[in-house]
């Protein structure tokens, strides 16, 4: 059914102006846009078995007839680099990566303004012709608990000197990506792609009534030592799902740091399910599992929908990293925790009569010289955890106010 797809877009022709189901590429007439699709037929044989997706199909059918035939291929492929054709495909399941075919057209790049003129400056500009490749994975890595998550001794104690932060550098984020595992499939469209909903979200709207659902947002995330960014990444989020796309690291360790305080943020906010695509050791070892595209669609479809909880993520402010991942040793988002901490204010009092009162202020008396226990605290007031002893225990009283291990993989989630 999905290599039927280009058929019945020729077979829209026919029927009435403007049904054609050719990707609506910037500045690319329908005529060079149908020259073009053919050429790469003619050139690529693969991208010809392989079923090409616009911004006019519906994605979710197609999403469908995959989980339902359970298709064998993970790739499709698009000449749509346009925010609104990325926010679809974000929130339908897919990863859209890229790739470049260069030379093209063989003859030489001086050759295209004499086949397609409309496509020469996205050809210049790109060095060859850029395709998106939406990828709906026959498996997906998802962290579906947070509990699930391994955090070693080592990575917790290093990440006392570094701060973590959201949407505050991407571009130096991409930059990053770039240097370290080449352009690979970041492109220029990709990354403008990217810059764009970064900078302005993507709002969602149900055909054909026209509802909104959400936005999707593209985020980078940095992590500092001092003003200096040491590991970064490049995700986005729709509802209560965060999904990991690449990053790079600049100093050992920095890159695991990243993605353990990272992974306590988005649980503390409230996200209830992390997707990293493509499952690598690295990951199973931090403790995502791997689960089959239909656990995965069903999954997406329960929580898409959902109030996005990025408010509570800290975006544009650093915050301390290991206050960040200790989020992970404790049960519940940082809502839960507020309600339980309530909860048990108000069985407190409720309970607390003289008696009892009398025996807490004898017990308070006994342990009141006890030494500060240490414990270290989450945040504080200016999104830091205090230094030193003395702060330890003022933070305890009352008060008004990757390494990524990504050696030999481009993407983290491709």
């Amino acid at each position: 059914r999905l290599s039927t797809m280009e058929a019945s877009a020729e077979e829209s022709k026919t029927k009435k102006p403007g049904a054609l189901r050719y990707p609506q590429y910037p500045h690319v007439s329908p005529k060079d846009l149908s020259v073009l699709i053919r050429l790469v037929h003619q050139i690529y044989p693969y991208f010809k078995k392989t079923p090409l997706l616009s911004r006019r199909h519906d994605l979710a059918k197609v999403v469908d007839i995959a989980v339902k035939a359970n298709l064998e291929s993970d790739f499709f492929w698009a000449i749509d680099f346009e925010p609104e054709f990325y926010a679809e495909l974000f929130y339908n399941g897919f990863l859209p990566i890229a790739t470049r075919l260069s030379p093209f057209p063989p003859q030489g790049l001086e050759q295209i303004n004499d086949i397609i003129p409309s496509l020469a400056d996205h050809v210049a500009k790109s060095k060859g012709l850029c395709i998106l490749m939406p990828k709906l994975h026959k498996k997906r890595c998802l962290v579906q608990d947070w509990d699930t998550i391994h955090v070693g001794k080592s990575a917790r104690k290093r990440s006392k000197k570094y701060r973590i932060s959201f949407d505050l550098a991407i571009d130096t984020v991409m930059e990053g990506c770039v240097k370290q595992h080449g352009e690979d499939w970041l492109y220029p469209p990709v990354r403008d792609a990217f810059r764009s909903i970064n900078r302005k979200p993507v709002t969602r709207r149900r055909k054909p009534d026209g509802e909104e659902t959400g936005k999707v947002r593209v985020h980078s995330i940095e992590l500092w030592e001092d003003e200096k960014i040491v590991a970064g990444e490049l995700g986005y989020s729709f509802g209560k799902v965060y999904t990991s796309l690449t990053g790079y690291y600049i100093k050992d360790s920095t890159g695991t740091i990243q993605m353990l305080a990272m992974a306590g943020l988005l649980k503390h906010a409230g996200y209830q399910l992390w997707d990293l695509g493509m499952t690598l050791k690295y990951k199973e070892d931090m403790g995502a599992r791997e689960a089959p595209r239909a656990t995965f669609v069903e999954r997406l479809h329960q929580l898409r929908d959902l109030p996005s909880p990025s408010g509570a993520l800290p975006t544009g402010k650093k915050v301390d990293a290991r206050a960040a991942i200790d989020f992970l040793r404790k049960s519940g988002s940082g809502a839960d925790q507020k309600a339980d901490t309530k909860s048990k204010s108000l069985t407190k009092q409720a309970s607390g009569s003289k008696g009892q009162k009398k025996k807490a202020k004898q017990k308070s008396k006994k342990t009141k010289q006890r030494p500060a226990t240490g414990k270290r605290p989450l945040l504080s007031n200016n999104g830091e955890a205090p230094a030193g002893k003395a702060a330890k225990v003022k933070a305890e009283q009352p008060s008004d106010t990757k390494e990524k291990m990504m050696t030999g993989a481009s993407s983290s989630a491709s």
